[in-house]
């Protein structure tokens, strides 16, 4: 019965010293998953995809004064869409990139011209033709699913 009280004691030490720690930890994991993904630097287009939760958003939003072209994916009743696929084309049909929008925000580094932007959701490809100018004053594109 001794060893069994001393099991015991010890197995709640044990907890009193671990559980403490476990929000940081929780809090940590959650950062990960709020944090922007960015281009690789030797990547043709430039871009910056996230905005999930405010600091995230807030951040793009920040950042996002040096990018050409500014996409914004929800349904129709506002909220926001993540994990889209998306392209970039020329108008010729040359793809430039292609990859996923890890959030509802996507902007693009263009250079100034007309380009196709497709946005898979709703099990098809959506298109929006865009005209790129300049950071100063982005394109602005929103892809609205519509649930079908």
């Amino acid at each position: 019965m001794a060893t069994t009280t001393k099991k015991m004691q010890l197995g709640l030490l044990l907890m009193a010293i671990a559980l403490p720690g476990l929000p940081a930890w929780a809090g940590e994991v959650g950062d990960v998953a709020k944090q922007n993904t960015i281009s690789a630097p030797q990547a043709e287009l430039s871009w910056m995809s996230g905005g999930i939760g405010d600091d995230a958003r807030d951040e793009m939003r920040k950042t996002g004064e040096a990018y050409s072209v500014h996409v914004v994916f929800s349904d129709r009743q506002g909220a926001y869409l993540a994990s889209v696929p998306f392209s970039v084309t020329k108008m010729n049909g040359r793809e430039l990139y292609s990859g996923v929008s890890t959030g509802p925000l996507l902007y693009l580094k263009l250079p100034p011209g007309s380009f196709m932007i497709a946005a898979k959701f709703d099990g098809t490809w959506h298109k929006q033709r865009i005209q790129s100018s300049n950071s100063e004053n982005p394109a602005r594109v929103s892809f609205v699913s519509y649930g079908n």
